[in-house]
């Protein structure tokens, strides 16, 4: 069995409770985080798509309710 080299290509630093901690990354690492970052980035642009698509279905249905309660009033009006 070969002994597989990992081979340090940058440093992460953290805070953990006061205290600075630093942390070796490999490529492997970084390749793990690009997939994460790229992932995340799909799931905020779904959930923008979602959102717009919510509002747009909002204001269509303040529109119809505003043509209701123009309705109702001009009825009332009338009577």
């Amino acid at each position: 069995m070969e002994n597989e080299k990992c081979e340090c290509i940058g440093v992460a630093t953290f805070n953990i409770d006061g205290e600075t901690k630093q942390f070796g990354l490999t490529q492997e690492d970084f390749d793990l985080l690009k997939e994460r970052e790229m992932k995340l980035q799909e799931r905020i642009d779904k959930t923008s798509k979602h959102l717009e698509q919510v509002a747009e279905e909002k204001a269509n249905l303040e529109n119809k309710l505003a043509v209701i309660r123009q309705s109702v009033a001009s009825s009332q009006v009338k009577v």
